[in-house]
């Protein structure tokens, strides 16, 4: 194998196995957007910019990462980065979502803390009778 190929290989490889066995960032529980008012939106917003995640603040107890999200302002989308939180108890993060109503209208839903009391239960698999 050439030199160069040689090098080429071994940084790919590097940065493969950084990246494959690398620290995650801790996440928040998520729930569904349920009873709020979905925004109208003409347009959908651009694609998400990348967050760059320093560390997590040190005096957070139970810090989780909420990625950055386009909030719609009256004619324009304007991008809020992403940011650490100190997890919030009992409550769950619903995303920021847009979607197709059923009249054809486009909506949004701000990313936001849901407080778990309320929401619906998940509806979980049903077990087969043993054999």
């Amino acid at each position: 194998m050439p030199r160069g190929r040689r090098a080429l290989t071994l940084v790919a490889l590097s940065l493969l196995v950084a990246c494959a066995g690398g620290p995650s960032v801790p996440e928040p529980a998520r729930g569904p957007h349920v009873g709020e008012d979905p925004v109208p939106v003409p347009f959908p917003p651009p694609p998400a910019r990348p967050d760059v995640i320093g560390a997590a603040p040190p005096e957070a107890l139970d810090p989780v990462w909420i990625d950055g999200q386009w909030m719609w302002q009256g004619r324009q989308w304007v991008w809020e980065p992403g940011q650490w939180w100190e997890r919030p108890r009992d409550q769950v993060y619903a995303a920021p979502a847009v979607v197709r109503l059923a009249d054809g209208t486009l909506a949004w839903f701000e990313g936001r803390w849901r407080p778990v009391e309320g929401l619906p239960l998940p509806v979980l698999p049903v077990q087969p009778p043993p054999r």
